[in-house]
């Protein structure tokens, strides 16, 4: 779950309507496994989760009311760091140093620079008990219309000797999505770590589990009703453009692959020491972000929105969707062009 600490909608502001540039959502992949990584059991899925010894890659969703935002425009800073150290540890003013191979666990926060998708490569387990209490996590800092992106570090890094004001800049914390904890568990068993758990919960059921997946968003089914109550329907896959006119209704459904529901397990705490693993699935929510004020009704059915296109419509309406399945997130968007 991100911690978005700047970049908020306004007061007031509709939690869907995009107004000004956010970033919607961060993706973790693995671009290099690492000596403890899982493999994938299909060719059309990646990993959604990370351990140590991978080399990671970050990916953020930037939107704005103009559209999706290049990131490599933009080039976001990243900063690696513990999830409640990120903010205070860049803002003390002193450069952090840069990152190398950075272990799992206690650290202290260091600088990836600006790029698009920074990779970072991780090192050893360095403490088990310690990843929950404070996650190791990706700091982004990034401008937004008028303020470049080395501008808001700056600002940053002066906000409390000087007050300085961080409003036109977006900032988010990310945990890392690492895990799964029983491979963690083997880890830090086998490396000697002190606070490693007892191991006698991970059953063969246990590790017979898949690795967290991404799921697919697949193509989106449209209706589009118009003023004189002709319905007609339309297939649209990511990043398509659609042409309404103003006082149509659109229903949009985004159908989902029952295959990437997963069957996984979740630990909990026992007696002392004790972990113990209970099977659940994973179950699906989604979110469509708008860059008008179309007022969305998502209380239809699941996966659907619906809404009216509004007589001020501008020429373009954005939408973003999101969706995710409680272990990983992933998204897609579409143009919606206004006839005069």
């Amino acid at each position: 779950m991100a911690v978005s600490v700047v970049g908020c909608l306004p007061e007031g502001a509709p939690p869907w309507l995009v107004d000004h540039a956010i970033v919607a959502s961060v993706r973790f992949d693995v671009a290099v496994r690492g000596p403890y990584a899982p493999e994938s059991p299909r060719d059309d899925r990646l990993v959604a989760s990370l351990m140590p010894g991978d080399r990671l890659r970050a990916t953020p969703f930037l939107v704005g009311p103009a559209g999706p935002i290049d990131a490599g425009a933009v080039r976001p800073a990243w900063f690696y760091c513990r999830a409640t150290r990120c903010f205070g540890d860049v803002t003390q003013g002193a450069r952090p140093r840069a990152c190398e191979i950075e272990g799992v666990g206690s650290t202290t926060t260091c600088a990836l620079g600006q790029a698009a998708a920074p990779e970072l490569e991780l090192g050893a387990l360095q403490s088990l008990v310690d990843l929950y209490a404070d996650p190791p996590a990706l700091m982004m800092v990034a401008g937004a219309g008028a303020t470049d992106t080395a501008s808001c570090v700056d600002r940053l890094r002066r906000l409390q000797d000087d007050g300085e004001t961080v409003q036109a800049c977006i900032v988010i914390i990310e945990p890392l999505p690492l895990g799964p904890l029983w491979r963690l568990m083997l880890v830090a068993a086998a490396t000697g770590l002190p606070d490693a758990l007892p191991l006698n919960g991970i059953s063969p059921e246990v590790q017979a589990a898949q690795p967290a997946l991404y799921p697919a968003v697949l193509p989106f089914e449209l209706t589009i009703t118009g003023v004189d109550g002709q319905p007609r329907e339309l297939i649209a896959a990511d990043g398509a453009s659609v042409a309404v006119a103003r006082g149509e209704q659109v229903e949009i459904v985004a159908p989902v692959d029952v295959f990437d529901i997963q069957l996984f397990y979740q630990a909990l705490l026992g007696n002392g020491s004790e972990v113990l693993f209970q099977a659940t699935f994973e179950s699906f929510s989604s979110s469509w972000l708008f860059t008008a004020d179309v007022a969305p009704d998502d209380t239809m059915a699941l996966q659907q929105v619906d809404f009216v296109v509004p007589e001020d419509a501008p020429a373009t309406i954005y939408g973003y969707y999101l969706l995710g399945d409680g272990r990983s997130q992933v998204w897609a968007w579409l143009r919606f062009e206004v006839a005069e």
